[in-house]
């Protein structure tokens, strides 16, 4: 039974409420693996696996808050991307655009009220147009709660954790008025500034990295943050992962727990009197940041303008799903 849009049938509300009498992973990390095969292996042009993918993304973000998940972590694009062809990688900016923009649609419509969005890697290098959605959409969607979505997007893992070891001395020397003893000596450094600094809101452990598309490896994604979670790989493309799919890493995810303890932020490893001098750092050192992403919010472009182009695409995929229905 593929996931479809809209509410959740009786017999998923049911499977859901059996699941949550267990343990439930608070943060799950995915990469969304298996785009261009589906396309491919359905003799259809690779934009179309790209399109039938981030449907299954806004249904998969559905239902992990049925499931009362807290966070979820998506890998949408790496920086090793940028080495395929380049309509590949110009579709590939379209289609995120495209979804930031419906993202943002819900945002203004009030239907999301609830999810904060937050883009993680070097989203900076995206086409202008591109980043000054995601500025806009974070901007709106920042003091959003209990719900976190975070897209990865020009993302590797070794890249975010060199951007954790030098973003904080280089915001905190740009701050005015500020104690020179807060500015960290390399010997300062701990994990739990490691593990922060590159975000611009704490981030949960990851509980549960389910990765589709057969491939057995992490492919350079959250090595950090996944260190203690639980890995599921499953054999389907991203276009083809279901509801019964992500209700069986769960389960999955479970049958874990019972014998491996569920990861916990190493700010429990640290007195509460470290841990309000370390976000005081990392305040301002994001402060600094939204700055210059409200500086590129104010550059977005209405969204009106581009409705023909929203419209276009919804039915091109319509058509192409309806000849792909036998």
């Amino acid at each position: 039974m593929a996931m479809q849009s809209g509410q959740m049938s009786i017999l998923e509300i049911l499977a859901s409420s059996i699941v949550k009498m267990g343990p439930m992973p608070e943060h799950i990390a995915i990469i969304m693996d298996g785009n261009r095969r589906y396309a491919r292996r359905n003799g259809l042009k690779v934009l179309f696996g790209h399109l039938k993918g981030a449907e299954t993304l806004a249904d998969v973000d559905r239902f992990a808050k049925a499931l009362l998940c807290k966070e979820l972590t998506v890998y949408a694009f790496s920086s090793e991307n940028f080495r395929r062809n380049k309509e590949e990688v110009t579709n590939l900016m379209n289609v995120i655009e495209h979804n930031c923009t419906k993202m943002l649609q819900r945002v203004d419509s009030g239907t999301n009220i609830d999810t904060c969005i937050q883009f993680i890697g070097d989203w900076e290098n995206c086409p202008d147009s591109l980043r000054y959605r995601m500025a806009n959409l974070m901007v709106k969607t920042r003091n959003f709660k209990p719900y976190q979505l975070n897209v990865a997007i020009v993302y590797t893992g070794r890249e975010g954790i060199l951007r954790s070891l030098t973003s904080l001395p280089v915001s905190i020397k740009n701050q005015e008025n500020v104690n020179l003893h807060s500015h960290l000596n390399p010997c300062e450094w701990n994990e739990y500034l490691v593990e922060q600094s590159q975000h611009l809101s704490d981030m949960r452990p990851v509980d549960m990295l389910i990765r589709t598309g057969g491939d057995c490896r992490l492919s350079d994604f959250m090595m950090w943050e996944t260190t203690q979670a639980y890995i599921h790989f499953t054999p389907e493309t991203w276009p083809e992962f279901t509801f019964w799919r992500l209700l069986h890493a769960i389960l999955m995810y479970q049958v874990h727990r019972r014998t491996v303890p569920k990861p916990v932020s190493s700010k429990e490893n640290i007195s509460k009197i470290e841990v309000d001098a370390l976000q005081g750092i990392l305040r301002n050192a994001r402060n600094e940041r939204w700055k210059r992403i409200e500086q590129q919010a104010m550059k977005d472009t209405p969204y009106e303008k581009i409705e023909k182009v929203i419209k276009y695409e919804n039915k091109f995929l319509q058509v192409v799903q309806n000849l792909t229905i036998f």
